[in-house]
């Protein structure tokens, strides 16, 4: 029977990871702690965050959350560190992926299982500003298409009634 100390852990934990959108299994052996301190930080600007844990606990606190065992289990080897993306999983790929020193395991992106390659990918996506903006631009290019057309439209049409005048006449 687990101590009342752990089970009252393992509930904080997962409460603390319910809201996460994604999360990302990291090995941080070799990072200072200083430099895990300034991760921290720029992780809360970006509304997510990062728990260094008991393999044990947080593996009961996921398993508690409905993630497969087995796959979870995988997560859950060595130094474990979770970092949480309660808004932004990419945001949090990119920064993740420019940690020195960071080591990452895979992660779980609205419950789908991820790799270290997958969440590579998942990096080089561009900001989503840069895709709303990309979105906009798309909108605008097929407004001057269809602005195009009617004009060619409009001109056959004007064509084919001076055609008819001609003809009547």
């Amino acid at each position: 029977m687990p101590a009342p100390k752990k089970i009252e852990y393992v509930e904080k934990l997962r409460e603390r990871l319910k809201p996460g959108k994604a999360f990302y299994f990291t090995d941080f052996t070799g990072i200072a702690v200083k430099n895990l301190e300034v991760l921290r930080r720029e992780l809360r600007k970006n509304n997510a965050g990062y728990v260094v844990l008991r393999n044990t606990l947080g593996f009961l606190a996921m398993k508690e959350m409905g993630f497969d065992e087995s796959k979870i289990n995988e997560l859950f080897v060595g130094p474990t560190g979770i970092a949480i993306a309660f808004d932004d999983p990419v945001a949090l790929a990119k920064i993740l992926n420019n940690t020195e020193n960071l080591k990452l395991k895979g992660g779980i992106v609205d419950g789908q299982f991820y790799d270290i390659t997958e969440i590579s990918r998942l990096a080089k996506i561009p900001a989503r500003e840069i895709l709303y903006s990309q979105l906009v631009g798309s909108i605008n290019v097929i407004g001057n298409l269809v602005g195009t057309l009617e004009s060619i439209i409009r001109d056959l049409i004007y064509t084919l009634e001076a055609l008819k005048d001609k003809e009547v006449k």
